[in-house]
């Protein structure tokens, strides 16, 4: 605990002094090298973010609370450009204490700009909101939603006009290995069943062999007024700009009690004089026990408000829901009811105790965030309240963050 508050005071200090220069070429990074006819750019980043973190869970019978600090996020990039060819490499690591993972390792090249296509390890194209960057979020981690609906990252081909950066009319069209390469977004299913998720992407061990089953992805947007849709927060201000887009992700053959067969998300942002409002809708089809593709599993809402009352400083609004169909539910509890029963493995019961109970989760969040030099050295602060609808009994749950992020 000393450790991680002297590496925190230390990078700080450090942040500070680049954030308070007085010139506007004082701000960190990134650090770049290029040949001498910049055909060839190395591009080097780093990114972190550190909370700390009071947190209130229900347990049932008691409440178990916690007060503590971490790194949360340490990710290093490597970014290689070949701008006379059109052709970029990234390699995107997570280096947080305890763990090394491989989030994204590909390589994107196009004719034009119109037409480009992105070959590798990244997050597939389901929403606008999920593909923007973790550094670019108003509030200080995602919402539960994108635990349920993703997107995650996974092995894929994909064919583009504008990935991060898109224009006004915007596609992105995939075909994925449907395994998700990291055991964080999009495991909502498997939770609902109490199926344990494997990490494919953890480089510290031995990580499982991935099995391929085809995925097809869809992206389609349209971007007015010059929207900047790589964050929702409005910090350029002026005239109504909007984006409108929609998302479908087909599993042709998932695997049962953890891949969602289909997935389909609507999605709006809109920006008006540094006020933001933006909302993703969510369904999700399953097709458990030969069940047909439009058996629906669940379906979830975000909705999200953000105002600059100054350059520096912005208050938020969040509500995230996800419900969970009823007959699945159902079909969750009988199954862990049949696994129980059939075992004296503790390890087991414990693993299905859970199966089913879920029905209904919740969040609503506030947010406080203070931009020192924009996404590169902020503090977000939020105040949660998660209620969870279960058969037994429901739960609410609290949560107070504090972060600071550096990334140059």
């Amino acid at each position: 605990m000393r450790r991680t508050f002297a590496v925190v005071r230390f990078l700080l200090i450090i942040a500070m002094t680049f954030c308070l220069w007085p010139s506007t070429y004082g701000a960190l990074g990134p650090f770049e090298i290029a040949s001498s006819d910049s055909s060839t750019v190395l591009r080097l980043q780093l990114a972190g973010q550190y909370q700390s973190v009071w947190e209130s869970k229900d347990k049932g019978s008691d409440r178990d609370k916690a007060l503590f600090m971490r790194a949360r996020r340490i990710r290093p990039t490597l970014t290689v450009s070949l701008p006379e060819y059109r052709a970029s490499f990234r390699l995107h690591l997570s280096a947080a204490p305890g763990s090394l993972e491989l989030m994204d390792m590909y390589f994107n090249t196009g004719l034009t700009s119109q037409f480009q296509l992105r070959l590798g390890q990244y997050k597939i194209p389901f929403t606008r909101y999920r593909i923007q960057s973790f550094q670019r979020l108003t509030f200080v981690d995602w919402p539960v939603v994108t635990k349920y609906f993703g997107a995650e990252r996974q092995v894929g081909l994909s064919v583009h006009n504008g990935y991060e950066k898109p224009p006004r009319f915007a596609y992105a069209l995939g075909v994925f290995s449907g395994e998700n390469a990291r055991a964080s977004h999009a495991t909502g299913l498997a939770s609902a069943f109490g199926e344990e998720i494997l990490n494919p992407s953890d480089l510290s061990g031995s990580s499982p062999r991935p099995e391929f089953h085809p995925e097809l992805v869809c992206h389609l947007a349209f971007n007015g007024c010059d929207i900047d849709i790589r964050t929702d927060s409005d910090a350029e201000g002026g005239r109504l700009r909007y984006s409108a887009a929609t998302s479908i992700a087909w599993d042709l053959d998932p695997v049962e009690y953890q891949d969602l067969a289909l997935r389909v998300a609507q999605e709006f942002l809109l920006k008006y004089r540094h006020g933001s409002v933006m909302g993703v809708g969510y369904v999700g089809f399953t097709d458990i026990e030969g069940s047909l593709r439009t058996r629906k599993a669940m379906t979830g809402l975000l909705l999200q408000a953000a105002y600059r009352i100054t350059l520096q400083c912005e208050i938020s609004l969040r509500y995230a829901l996800v419900d969970i169909d009823n007959n699945l539910a159902d079909a969750a509890l009988a199954r862990a009811e049949a696994i129980i029963a059939g075992t004296d493995d503790n390890a087991v019961i414990t693993q299905y105790g859970t199966a089913g109970k879920v029905l209904r989760e919740q969040e609503a969040t506030i947010g406080f965030n203070v931009y020192l030099d924009g996404h590169s050295f902020k503090i977000q602060n939020d105040l949660g309240v998660s209620r969870h609808d279960r058969r037994d009994e429901d739960r609410t749950d609290c949560l107070v963050r504090s972060q600071v992020q550096l990334a140059f």
